[in-house]
């Protein structure tokens, strides 16, 4: 893939994602985690549908075909990730979570070695592990005694099959449905996914909250979420992977920490050189992964040259 534009929309992706964690604060203050989840997803559906009739109302149509693949990937994708996710965190920190998830990369190349039959080159292993380090790195703060710790704890298990989730979220959009409209996968597997997790806030009873007296700024969080990270995020992480493929476009999500961590410094707090070295890994990392795009370009202009 020559074009530049899919890579600006998975760096966009992973901004968005990672400014998130820092107002999602906000909202879990006052709203469980699973209805926040379900909440931050109807809103987003309403918009991705608002925005499919917009643009193109043939959209509303889908092939029979392609709509066993939209239920299981919403339910797999959204509902899977979040249900799994949330268990995981009750017990697991915020650090042992974070570690495991970065492990998404390395599953989604398994599994287009697999469903694909991707060719896995060195330089797939090689920039996924260096990046990976570089997500230890900024997360465990160069602590040698957190990362020691850092498999041990309960709730492991959960935030792997989360990951798993979304890895096979991300590399079924190419295996099952590759043709399809981004929008439209968006948007219907956005639905289903919202369907199943109103389903588990009923099963919690989350609909018991008194909504008259959570504050805007809760309201706003969430809308936050919906509208950016759910309704604009997925749109550019599906393109991206319809463009690259899933092999080349998961690593991108190690840049969520990167941007979390680059967040926190703009609110005040500032990086360590562990911070900055564990940033340096994950975007080499990347350049890695995706060396073929740079040989490519450098290759077409030595041809127009000639």
């Amino acid at each position: 893939m020559s074009s530049i534009k899919p890579y600006l929309y998975l760096v966009f992706f992973a901004l968005i994602t990672g400014t998130t964690f820092h107002v999602a604060k906000e909202a879990l203050a006052f709203f469980s985690p699973s209805l926040a989840g379900a909440l931050r997803f109807v809103f987003a559906t309403i918009f991705l549908f608002l925005f499919v009739l917009v643009t193109d109302r043939k959209l509303l149509k889908v092939d029979r075909r392609n709509l066993i693949v939209f239920v299981s990937l919403g339910i797999i994708g959204v509902f899977g990730f979040n249900f799994f996710f949330f268990m995981g965190m009750k017990k697991a920190s915020p650090m042992n979570a974070a570690i495991v998830i970065a492990a998404s990369p390395a599953i989604a190349i398994f599994l287009s070695y697999f469903l694909l039959n991707t060719k896995i080159k060195f330089q797939h292993y090689l920039g996924t592990l260096i990046s990976f380090l570089g997500v230890i790195l900024v997360i465990s703060d160069g602590s040698i005694t957190a990362l020691a710790n850092a498999f041990h704890g309960e709730g492991i298990l959960p935030i792997l099959i989360a990951a798993s989730c979304w890895s096979f979220y991300s590399v079924g959009m190419k295996k099952y449905i590759p043709g399809v409209s981004t929008i439209q996968t968006t948007a219907f597997t956005a639905l289903f996914g919202t369907v199943s997790l109103l389903v588990l806030t009923l099963i919690n009873g989350d609909w018991n909250t008194e909504f008259a007296t959570i504050p805007n700024s809760a309201w706003l969080a969430i809308l936050y979420m919906a509208g950016l990270s759910t309704f604009l995020g997925y749109l550019c992480w599906n393109y991206g992977i319809q463009a690259v493929g899933p092999d080349k476009a998961v690593i991108f999500g190690n840049l969520i920490p990167v941007i979390a961590m680059l967040t926190s410094w703009v609110l005040g707090e500032a990086p360590n050189v562990f911070d900055l070295g564990g940033a340096f890994l994950v975007i080499l990392g990347i350049f890695i992964v995706n060396a073929k795009l740079h040989r490519a370009k450098l290759n077409q202009r030595v041809e127009v040259s000639k």
